[in-house]
């Protein structure tokens, strides 16, 4: 444990080196991934491929080396919350409607946010220091199974005081806290490959694409309310985030899960302005 904590103070201290130089490293860092260690290369290309058949190959590769600079500049930032200050952090990280969580919890309901694997995501709980309530936030996280590094990650996610929530605890912790009675907020990444069988499927960026209506079947449980989160790097290291009540559209009324379905168009929305800030290296289809 002791020698945990030296590496973690270690890590801090690098953290703390302004982002500009930081960003040196990322610099460097996407000249190794991409040429050298050539990272997914054939999976971010496949993907790019089928998402965008429209596009030409150059503009195709365009897209794909940006995002290889984005994922380096992700992984910095992510580092750099280590040691970052609050100011900092409201500096470069806008965040717009805040109100409506607010809003929600003074009507006594909760709300469950669905965002996807856009720019920094672990910056995107800069959120919950902007609105007055709800009081109780929450993150669902998978667990690492490097005790090195899943307890690095918990401390950079601990930046914002917010709960971390295993999922595979995920309903039980979100049945016992709403049973509490007390609104809160908790983010849901609903992005990622099923690891369960799928139960739906729908079109997203002209791909069939499985999922699982986990954060729709837990709201209808607890009369939570369904909000959407839009993540736009507007520039290096500076995000604007907003939010965005789900209505649904009458297209989408007779779906069994209308609310997953209009995630998956809202996410695209947020990705075809800036396809090079997802997550492209994920294996969602393969």
């Amino acid at each position: 444990m002791p020698q945990k904590r030296h590496k973690h103070c270690i890590m801090r201290t690098i953290a703390g080196l302004p982002l500009g130089v930081l960003y040196l490293v990322s610099d460097l860092a996407y000249y190794v991934l991409y040429y050298i260690v050539r990272y997914r290369r054939k999976v971010v290309h496949n993907n790019l491929l089928n998402a965008f058949p429209e596009k030409s190959i150059s503009e195709r590769r365009k897209i794909e080396k940006a995002f290889y600079h984005s994922l380096c500049d992700i992984f910095i930032e992510s580092f750099k919350t280590l040691n970052i200050s609050d100011k900092e952090l409201r500096e470069r990280v806008q965040v717009y409607n805040y109100e409506l969580p607010e809003r929600i919890a003074g009507q006594g309901r909760s709300s469950l946010m669905l965002l996807g694997h856009c720019g920094c995501w672990e910056w995107c709980q800069e959120i919950c220091v902007r609105y007055k309530a709800p009081k109780r936030n929450g993150e669902l996280y998978k667990r690492i199974n490097n005790m090195y590094f899943g307890s690095l990650m918990h401390k950079i996610r601990s930046h914002w005081d917010t709960e971390q929530i295993e999922m595979h605890n995920a309903v039980r912790t979100i049945l016992q806290w709403n049973k509490e009675g007390e609104p809160f907020l908790i983010g849901f990444i609903c992005d990622q490959r099923p690891e369960t069988q799928a139960k739906g499927t729908t079109t997203f960026l002209t791909q069939k694409t499985g999922y699982i209506p986990g954060a729709e079947e837990i709201g209808r449980k607890i009369n939570a309310e369904l909000i959407y989160l839009d993540v736009e790097r507007t520039s290096r290291g500076h995000y604007r985030l907003t939010f965005y009540e789900m209505n649904i559209q009458e297209h989408l009324k007779n779906e069994k899960f209308p609310i997953t379905q209009l995630y998956w168009q809202m996410l695209e929305g947020t990705i075809r302005r800036q396809p090079e800030i997802w997550l492209w290296s994920h294996k969602r289809w393969s």
